[in-house]
């Protein structure tokens, strides 16, 4: 590499002054020698000798070669794509053993990072039909919380919309977040309704049935078969685990209403508690199963597991972090950058093919739900309810 860079440099001056001892009489530059300089070679410092130019009006010339390889311009793309990849910045710069110091390398991230969140905040969202949105909530130490909305378009890709931070999951910091989301463009296509996939929350319920009036709230199976196991001994556990099992492959609302009776007998004869618990959320958790859609789709659409695996890769691009600033924006800058490194490895939901019956299922809802206010209600969920 070293070698390859001084042929480079000795190309550009046998451009200006000619080949040595042969100079080239039509140009005013000359030959002026070699000092000490410094470049950065495959992510390492390396001092070297580098030839020198002269011009007698403007004195000395610089190399544009020897320009691009001295500057650390050329190392931002590799040290920010260390940073993304969770390697701390005080381990960078050991790594590069003194050619890059801390600072230089946290300034090189503070610079990525605002450009990552301009770009996850000012992207269009309009373009898109969008289908489905699933909201739910990573919580950074004991410092607060970011609220996350994936969606799902009609044509199965996922994307990162957007997030708030705030101190807790709380409705008021959603609502932000939908609000935003709305003046982006992310609402149900005209003669239909958006499905929106979220856990438990009270709070994300509530907001939702107010910020999206019209949307249908599907609860995640994973988190209510979580709640109810609670609730349960252990010898109970796996008969629930078939249960719920069945529940979540059960294809149409006949099937799922069954699979949801025989479960709730189940936890009525074992745990009341359990059972009322379930039952509360009927309309919550039906909700996919009513619109009849194909069961190979249910995997997307019962639970948050989408959202859960961002979440996932969000805490490991973060993991490093020890202290939040959160009086900066701080947060804003690795939430986005984390939620961009975990997009990029997105693919399209399983069985996107079967997206037209969920499309027709949804705009059927909406018709349904004008001519009936009362299956609106039943369809979807009140922040009681939730």
């Amino acid at each position: 590499m070293r070698e390859a860079f001084w042929q480079m440099m000795a190309e550009e001056v046998d451009v200006l002054c000619g080949p040595s001892y042969q100079p080239d009489k039509a140009s005013e530059h000359r030959r002026a020698g070699s000092e000490s300089g410094r470049v950065y070679l495959g992510g390492d410092k390396e001092m070297i000798r580098r030839p020198r130019v002269r011009h007698p009006r403007d004195g000395e010339v610089p190399l544009e070669t020897y320009r691009a390889a001295s500057s650390q311009t050329g190392l931002f793309e590799q040290i920010v794509g260390l940073v993304g990849e969770g390697m701390s910045q005080r381990g960078i710069a050991r790594a590069a053993k003194g050619t890059i110091s801390k600072s230089a390398v946290s300034r090189m991230w503070e610079d990525k990072s605002r450009e990552q969140l301009a770009l996850i905040r000012e992207r269009p969202l309009d373009q898109s039909h969008w289908i489905s949105v699933m909201i739910d909530g990573v919580f950074i130490g004991n410092q607060g919380c970011v609220v996350v909305a994936i969606g799902i378009d009609a044509g199965g890709r996922k994307q990162a919309l957007d997030f708030e931070p705030g101190d807790t999951e709380s409705q008021e910091t959603v609502k932000r977040l939908i609000n935003r989301l709305k003046e982006r463009g992310v609402n149900a296509a005209k003669g239909s309704r958006l499905l929106v996939l979220r856990d438990g929350s009270k709070a994300i319920a509530g907001a939702v049935s107010r910020c999206w009036p019209q949307a249908l709230q599907q609860a995640c199976l994973v988190h209510v078969e979580r709640n109810i196991a609670d609730r349960l001994r252990r010898c109970e556990r796996t008969e629930s685990q078939r249960l719920f099992k069945r529940l979540r492959q059960a294809q149409g609302k006949e099937a799922g209403e069954e699979a949801f009776e025989e479960l709730r007998k189940y936890l009525a004869e074992r745990n009341a508690a359990a059972a009322l618990a379930l039952n509360e959320r009927r309309e919550e958790i039906l909700c996919v199963h009513r619109l009849n859609i194909p069961a190979t789709l249910n995997r997307t659409f019962l639970s948050t597991n989408i959202i859960e695996n961002v979440m996932r890769n969000w805490r490991e691009h973060t993991h490093n972090i020890k202290r939040w600033n959160v009086k900066k924006d701080m947060v804003e800058r690795w939430a986005a950058s984390g939620l961009l490194w975990a997009e990029s490895g997105f693919r399209r939901i399983r069985h996107y093919e079967e997206l037209p019956k969920l499309l027709e299922a949804l705009k059927q809802a909406a018709s349904d739900s004008t001519a009936s206010p009362s299956l609106r209600s039943g369809l979807s969920v009140t922040p009681d309810a939730a």
